[in-house]
């Protein structure tokens, strides 16, 4: 019943909108509540535009989370609030919403006027004639429903590209993560190595080892001191990056970073082919916004076949003075569909369904092939992960341990002992990318599963975010 109501109340507003020229049958926000629903729905975010909500609210909100350590959440959410582009993009819903109004406005009355003037006898003659376009009038509904499927197609639209940007900020943040952590091996390495040269060099003014030792303790830590130049400068511009994405500049770059990278989840709690596929298919956003595409494609054709049929009509009335003998009556002005008949547009609007219809399946064969090639990247990182984690560290460490006991009973030199913990060094990074890697693989999949497909198909469909889209 209160559906039923709604429905009935926005019928009345759409009917004195016709009459009166008012907007009302286009939502105030321009359909900005239905993004911000999806979004909260499908990822958990919180989208807002500056245009409704205020500079002083959303940058408000945006110093609360800045107070406090940043995780890959908090950087999402800020990120939302902050990015100029994204902000950039929701007015795509206001170029949808004013399309919608212009279309949903009836035709304005059009006056024209004529005097004659007769200089023997001083008197004039005038008229004033006012009409408006019946035709226009006639198809108002017609041309207002394709408005408002372009207005649900750009709010789908922009929902999907709040997915997309929020899936790109997540990577820049796990790639912020993994140059962190990687920074930290490096430093602690040459604070190893400073350590073990300054003892070398005692021991060898004491005379306990050799020239050629001393050298090799030496390279190990000038090979340290540029592994951790070269990470801290790659650390550094991370960090820019993510903050390019979070929209930060000046005092608010100064944020601290909340967590390191998470270990992965168990291989046997990540669903199966068929579950997966179907979840993709049935929430995808991509083939709902195709949809919506298909249906004001369809509304176009509609109406320009009408209004092609249809002779253009045009009516109003005409008052005026002849002869001292005022006058008042209609005016009807017609144009005959003789040569033109909107084959154009028909057949325009009739190609578009069908380039539609064949992208909404090839969209559809590209989502499950993304769906499976998504899965097995994350059950290979798990896998991966586990390896390095159970493996390959513990074997490392293995090494250090028996090759420092050598080292000790002087079985092993001092080059065999470095090389170990270079190879350990190397190892724990090679486990830090590996991290990272799962942590992007599932956060692609995630993306797939809240609507999105990854890459987009399409490069009209790609945002025009460019600070990080790339293949490591």
């Amino acid at each position: 019943m209160l559906r039923t109501t709604g429905s009935m109340s926005r019928a009345a507003l759409c009917g004195m909108a016709v009459l009166t020229g008012a907007a009302a049958c286009a939502p105030r926000d321009a359909g900005f509540g239905s993004v911000q629903v999806l979004a909260r729905q499908r990822a958990g975010l919180d989208p807002e535009w500056r245009e409704l909500s205020g500079d002083d609210t959303v940058d408000q909100s945006a110093a609360e989370l800045l107070a406090q350590p940043v995780g890959p959440d908090e950087a999402v959410d800020i990120a939302l609030l902050k990015n100029a582009d994204l902000q950039a993009r929701f007015e795509d819903l206001g170029i949808a919403r004013a399309q919608l109004v212009d279309a949903s406005l009836p035709p304005n009355v059009e006056l024209a006027g004529d005097i004659a003037s007769f200089a023997d006898d001083r008197r004039s003659d005038f008229g004033v004639t006012a009409m408006t376009d019946l035709s226009r009038l006639l198809f108002l509904h017609l041309r207002r429903a394709a408005a408002s499927a372009g207005l649900e197609a750009a709010r789908i639209e922009t929902g999907g590209a709040v997915l997309d940007f929020a899936y790109m900020v997540r990577n820049a943040f796990y790639d912020y993560q993994a140059a962190d952590q990687s920074f930290e091996l490096d430093r602690t390495v040459l604070e190893a190595a400073a350590a073990s040269w300054d003892a070398a060099q005692r021991l060898y003014d004491a005379g306990n080892i050799t020239a050629l030792e001393l050298a090799h303790e030496r390279a190990f830590y000038e090979e340290a001191r540029s592994d951790a130049a070269l990470a801290e400068a790659a650390l550094l511009g991370r960090r820019e990056e993510l903050n390019a994405w979070m929209g930060l500049s000046g005092t608010d770059t100064n944020w601290e970073l909340a967590s390191r990278l998470g270990e992965p989840q168990p291989e046997e709690e990540i669903p199966g082919v068929e579950a997966l596929e179907a979840r993709a298919i049935g929430d995808s956003l991509d083939l709902l916004g195709l949809e919506y595409r298909y249906t004001a494609a369809a509304r176009r054709a509609n109406l320009a076949r009408a209004e092609g049929l249809l002779p253009s009509l045009r009516a109003g009335a005409r008052v005026g003075r002849e002869e001292d003998v005022r006058q008042i009556g209609p005016v009807v002005s017609l144009e005959l569909p003789l040569f033109s008949q909107g084959q154009g547009r028909v057949e325009e609007a009739r190609a578009e369904m069908r380039q539609l219809e064949q992208r909404y399946g090839a969209r559809a064969v590209r989502i499950r092939a993304a769906v499976r090639a998504a899965r097995n990247d994350l059950v290979v990182a798990v896998r991966r992960v586990g390896h390095y984690r159970d493996v390959l560290l513990p074997l490392r460490e293995q090494i250090i341990d028996e090759t420092q006991r050598q080292y000790n009973a002087m079985q092993a030199g001092v080059f065999e002992l470095l090389l170990a913990r270079r190879e350990q060094v190397r190892t724990a990074q090679e486990y830090v990318a590996a991290l990272r890697t799962y942590w992007q693989a599932r956060s692609r999949l995630d993306r797939i599963l809240a609507g999105r497909l990854v890459p987009a198909p399409d490069a009209a469909d790609m945002p025009e975010w460019g600070y990080l889209e790339r293949e490591d």
